[in-house]
């Protein structure tokens, strides 16, 4: 089976340093897709920096984290047992599709296109905020979105919780809805060696300065060589545009 590998960058828009590290890495090959957080404070100077690469198509990244009561250093208003029924009630569940909606929108109105959806915090690794995020690709047809079959992981804060049977649901109505998603969701440019078989989501956060742990992801993936030296390997480097444009799903 070959292999396609989609190195994509979150938090577009959140950081003059972040920004230019992204903008770096399309331009030279060594990051290949970007989600931009609409709302964050350098948003429009990622637009920008986007458009002048030629850039027309981005994911957007749904940033649910004041409406959940997450703030920095893994900071959670609600215990996370409480947090899910708080979602499962509805009312939650409600006002996080409310802002996300608002947020497709306010990209929309950039001009660019939305290629993929996926969320700050993985946050869709909870079913309810999955089954509204898969709603609203449907509403706005847009092609694409995460989806890491074995849960998903967080640095800050505790894991998002993961049920085999639940993960199984959800990839099941991807399939049922007709979005593309990678077979592997990978996090972290040092996890570049495990890509495999099929098609993967390479997760990173680059920036140029700015935090340490930023910077060395940029550094990491600068050395990578860039997608002709991934080609040797038998990777090729791709973008969720690129894969929707082939027909994908």
């Amino acid at each position: 089976m070959r292999a396609r590998l989609i190195i994509n960058a979150d938090d577009l828009g959140l950081s003059r340093e972040i920004n230019a590290g992204i903008l770096w890495g399309l331009e030279h090959g060594c990051i290949s897709d970007t989600s931009l957080l609409i709302r964050a404070r350098h948003a429009e100077g990622a637009v920008e920096g986007l458009r002048q690469l030629g850039i027309s198509h981005a994911g957007i990244h749904i940033n649910l984290d004041e409406i959940l009561g997450w703030r920095a250093g893994g900071y959670e208003l609600h215990p996370r047992a409480v947090l899910v029924d708080m979602l499962e009630k509805g009312e939650l569940a409600r006002a996080c599709h409310a802002e996300a909606r608002l947020q497709i929108e306010a990209f929309l109105s950039t001009g660019l296109r939305i290629s993929h959806i996926d969320t700050h915090h993985h946050v869709h690794g909870f079913m309810p905020i999955f089954e509204l995020i898969i709603d609203l690709a449907r509403d706005y047809q847009i092609p694409a979105v995460r989806f890491s079959p074995k849960g998903y992981r967080l640095s800050t804060r505790e894991d998002i919780p993961f049920e085999e049977g639940l993960y199984a649901l959800m990839q099941g109505k991807i399939r049922e809805r007709r979005l593309f998603s990678c077979t592997d969701c990978l996090e972290g440019a040092h996890r570049l060696k495990e890509t495999g078989p099929g098609d993967t989501e390479l997760v990173v956060h680059p920036s140029r300065g700015g935090e340490p742990w930023r910077a060395a992801e940029l550094e990491a993936l600068s050395k990578t060589g860039g997608r002709s030296r991934l080609m040797t390997e038998g990777i090729r480097v791709v973008s969720f545009h690129g894969l929707a444009s082939e027909g994908c799903p």
